[in-house]
C-alpha cells in the first residue's frame, strides 16, 4: 500500500544530525518531504535581522546541501505558513 509523504517542517532546528523529528518522520516510512518557509512576519519581534539573517541563510544553504548528498531536496518558501 503506497503511504502519504511526511512532511518534515523545518523552523528552528536546522540540522539533520540528532533531530528528533526527522527520526521519526522517517520511521514513519513514508517518503519525507522537507520544508522551510520564511515568514519573519509571523515571528514578531524574533523576526531575523542582519547578522541573525546572514545565520539562517548559511544554516539553510547547509542544510540544503545535506539534503542533497543524501539524494532529496530542501523545499523552500516565502511567505504566510498557512
Amino acid at each position: 500500500m503506497h503511504q502519504s509523504p511526511t512532511i518534515l517542517w523545518f523552523r528552528k532546528d536546522l540540522r539533520l544530525a540528532d533531530n528528533s523529528a526527522l527520526t521519526a518522520a522517517i520511521e514513519a516510512g513514508a517518503p519525507v518531504i522537507p520544508v522551510f518557509i520564511w515568514a519573519p512576519v509571523e515571528m514578531g519581534e524574533w523576526a531575523p535581522r542582519g547578522a541573525s539573517k546572514w545565520w539562517l541563510h548559511q544554516a539553510l544553504e547547509s542544510l540544503s546541501e545535506e539534503w542533497r548528498v543524501k539524494g532529496g531536496n530542501l523545499v523552500l518558501r516565502q511567505g504566510e505558513s498557512l
